[in-house]
C-alpha cells in the first residue's frame, strides 16, 4: 500500500500558525498520511541573516506538532551538507525510506514560480510530486500557465500530471493566517503580544530562552 507523505521545508525562524495551517491544507488537499517538518541547517536564501540555532527552531516545532497528528519533524538537513538544497534533501529521504513511499513538496505559489532558480529544478520536479497553495482571493493564471509550461497536462481541476515522469502537481487556493515570521520577531523585539499569531507552546520557548529579544 503506497504511503504518501508531505514535506513542508522551511528556516521555521519561529514556527507560527501559518506553517500549521499550510501543512494541514495540504493533507486535505493530497490525502497525505504524514507530512514531515525539515528545518533547514542554513537555507542557501539566508547564509547571511541571523537566525535562531537548529536546536532552538526544532524544539519549538517539536512541541508545535504535538496536538497535530498527522505532523512530525525531521531533522535530516543537520546531517547533508550546507547549505541545505532541495534535491539533496529529496533523494536523502528517498534513500531511508521505503519503496513505497510518495513525496509531496509542500509549497506557497510564490515560492513554486521561483523554482526555476533552484539547484537542479529538472530532477526535483521528477522526484517527487507537489501541493502549490495560493492565496484565497488571489488569480492563480499565471501559476497555471507556469505549471503547463514545465511540461504538465491539466487532469482535473486541481491536478497536472507530467506524461513522461508520471509526477503531479496539485494546487489549490486556501485561506491562510496573514503571518511571516520575520514580522513576528520584528513584533516580539517590539515588546508586542503575538498570542494569536503562534503556539503558545513556541512562544513559551521564546520567552524561557530569551529568543528574538532587542
Amino acid at each position: 500500500m503506497i504511503r504518501k507523505t508531505g514535506i513542508l521545508g522551511g528556516t521555521f525562524d519561529p514556527v507560527h500558525n501559518g506553517h500549521l495551517a499550510l501543512a494541514d491544507a495540504a493533507g486535505k488537499l493530497c490525502d497525505l498520511d504524514e507530512i514531515l517538518l525539515l528545518p533547514a541547517a542554513l537555507p542557501p536564501h539566508k547564509q547571511n541573516r541571523k537566525i535562531a540555532s537548529f536546536t532552538d527552531r526544532v524544539a519549538m516545532l517539536d512541541s508545535a506538532v504535538k496536538s497535530h497528528p498527522k505532523l512530525s519533524v525531521s531533522t535530516i538537513e543537520k546531517l547533508l551538507p550546507i547549505p541545505s538544497f532541495t534535491l539533496d534533501t529529496l533523494q536523502y529521504l528517498k534513500l531511508h525510506s521505503p519503496a513505497d513511499v510518495q513525496f509531496y513538496f509542500i509549497s506557497g505559489a510564490d515560492t513554486f514560480l521561483d523554482i526555476l532558480s533552484w539547484k537542479n529544478y529538472e530532477r526535483i520536479l521528477q522526484e517527487c510530486h507537489f501541493a502549490v497553495f495560493s492565496r484565497a482571493g488571489k488569480s492563480s493564471k499565471k501559476l497555471i500557465k507556469f505549471i503547463e509550461k514545465l511540461g504538465f497536462q491539466q487532469q482535473t481541476k486541481k491536478c497536472w500530471k507530467h506524461p513522461i515522469s508520471g509526477k503531479a502537481i496539485y494546487h489549490s487556493n486556501v485561506i491562510l493566517p496573514d503571518i511571516s515570521s520575520s514580522g513576528i520577531k520584528e513584533m516580539l523585539a517590539a515588546e508586542k503580544s503575538v498570542k494569536d499569531l503562534i503556539p503558545q507552546v513556541v512562544l513559551r520557548h521564546i520567552t524561557e530562552n530569551t529568543l528574538y529579544s532587542s
